[in-house]
């Protein structure tokens, strides 16, 4: 990707925010922010899990009111008490969770709320298909989008669901449109897509404010960057975007420590070995996991790496078959697993958390059985053990008894491993373990996975961001619909080029 760095001519203010604060009982979210997003730019808004960008882009989308300053649309003081008056007032937020209905049409979902009827008999009224099919070509042309107006919308990829999510807001007459986290779940190529709609909006004089984790899109897409870091505006470029580096150490207050690369650690003997969990497959493989080693699955969205990781978990369609430390097994369940010290993160935090319960609970799930002294709970033993994970894991705030669903995505993904690390886990299953996560939680991530490997753990590890899947791993296998169609090694060949290669076929 190449910078755009290329401010408009004809930008004016849209969207103001004056002076914003809010606080959540304890938590300071936001602390006397003030930013500007203008017509025909991109404007980035960054900062670690926590940071205060989501409250504001929810005090804009309705949803949180601010506790004082104020909000301006088109030059004029405006209150937005919720979502329906952000939608009146030109805001549309596009959230990570994808707000489709996937059992309607593409011309269903663009037109939601804005269907057209026509005269029936004379005197009833009954929906316009005719035009709905015109409106929803039409809207979707200006993104070069050719899509048959009927199809429904869960046969459509993720980016192209996308699309259809700003297809909508544009016969809303979105004025200011938010796009959080974008990018999350895209391959290269619709990510360059995205942007090339997102260039389509600016040059309609629509105003975009850009929320990712991904440094280096920011650098690419934006036009003008705010930092964001403990409820406050840290940093405000103006006309210009920061370095990444420049980003990371406003970001997170510090330089990020260099996670030591696979390759360097010290591989033992075998750990676990399997056959390959899709046996339909031609090109079987039969994969072993060694003490100390990090093995990463590569490949693009839908490449069968999660159901690889389940299987391995004895959550797949069938018992699985291993062979653990020299022991046949066979696993018929993820108690089995677990039972056998294989724990699982899955991609999707809501699988692997229960949300309702505390930091503590969460972390103890598995593990209760190892703090019963005499048929009771050692309560203080407990809270010593919990504190200290807490505290090595660096989960914020370091408040035991805070539930989980208060905490930030990346906080949340490091109960998950805190919960594994309390137990006898001698191999550990992660998929898209940095999903979603800012960049000081992702190098926390990746210091944890390595310090676990170096302890003689291993770590199966699946991701679709290629570099890190090489940056981390020490030996990868490239997958594509189920199918192992690579396998590199940093004793080989071990570059993006060789692995994009393989999964490109």
């Amino acid at each position: 990707m190449t910078d755009k760095i290329t401010p408009r001519p004809s930008i004016k203010p849209y969207a103001v925010a004056k002076h914003i604060s809010k606080r959540f009982y304890a938590t300071q979210a936001l602390n006397d922010i003030s930013v500007t997003f203008n017509t025909g730019e991109v404007h980035a808004l960054i900062g670690e899990n926590g940071a205060g960008k989501s409250t504001l882009i929810k005090i804009f989308g309705g949803i949180h009111q601010p506790d004082s300053g104020h909000l301006l649309i088109d030059g004029q003081i405006t209150e937005i008490t919720s979502p329906r008056s952000a939608l009146d007032a030109g805001v549309i937020v596009i959230p990570q969770e994808m707000q489709v209905v996937q059992t309607q049409t593409v011309a269903e979902n663009v037109l939601l709320g804005h269907v057209p009827t026509k005269s029936v008999l004379g005197f009833l009224r009954g929906i316009d298909k005719q035009s709905m099919r015109h409106r929803t070509r039409e809207l979707l042309r200006r993104f070069y989008l050719d899509i048959n107006p009927d199809t429904l919308v869960g046969k459509l990829s993720f980016a192209e669901r996308q699309i259809i999510m700003i297809a909508r807001a544009l016969n809303h007459e979105a004025r200011f449109l938010i796009l959080d986290e974008p990018t999350a779940a895209l391959e290269t190529r619709e990510v360059e897509r995205l942007f090339e709609v997102i260039e389509q909006l600016k040059s309609m004089n629509v105003a975009v404010a850009f929320i990712s984790h991904r440094l280096d899109e920011v650098k690419a897409i934006s036009d003008i960057c705010t930092i964001f870091r403990d409820g406050k505006k840290i940093e405000h470029k103006f006309g210009t975007v920061p370095s990444i580096s420049e980003m990371t150490r406003l970001m997170t207050g510090r330089d990020l420590e260099e996670v030591p690369q696979g390759g360097i650690r010290l591989i033992g003997q075998p750990l676990f070995n399997f056959d390959h969990p899709f046996p339909e497959h031609a090109n079987n493989h039969h994969v072993t996991i060694s003490k100390g080693e990090i093995l990463g699955l590569a490949g693009l969205l839908g490449g069968g790496m999660t159901e690889f990781l389940r299987s391995i978990f004895g959550a797949g369609p069938s018992a699985k078959k291993i062979t653990l430390k020299g022991t046949k097994l066979i696993l018929t369940s993820p108690a089995d697993a677990i039972k056998n010290g294989i724990g699982l993160v899955p991609g999707e935090r809501g699988q692997g958390l229960v949300m309702g319960l505390t930091v503590r609970e969460n972390i103890l799930l598995p593990n209760l059985d190892s703090f019963v002294h005499r048929g009771w709970l050692d309560k203080k033993a407990i809270d010593a053990f919990v504190d200290g994970l807490i505290e090595a894991i660096d989960i914020r705030p370091r408040e035991p008894n805070k539930t989980v669903r208060e905490l930030s995505g990346g906080n949340q993904q490091k109960v998950i491993f805190a919960r594994w690390l309390a137990g006898n886990i001698r191999l550990m299953l992660l998929d898209e373990p940095t999903h979603g996560v800012d960049v000081g939680a992702k190098s926390h991530i990746h210091r944890i996975m390595n310090e676990f490997a170096a302890k003689g753990g291993g770590i199966v590890f699946a991701s679709s961001e290629l570099t890190e899947v090489l940056s981390v791993s020490d030996n990868v296998l490239a997958m594509r619909t189920g199918e192992i169609v690579g396998n590199l090694s940093r004793n080989e060949v071990y570059n993006e080029k060789v692995l994009r290669d393989a999964l490109e076929g």
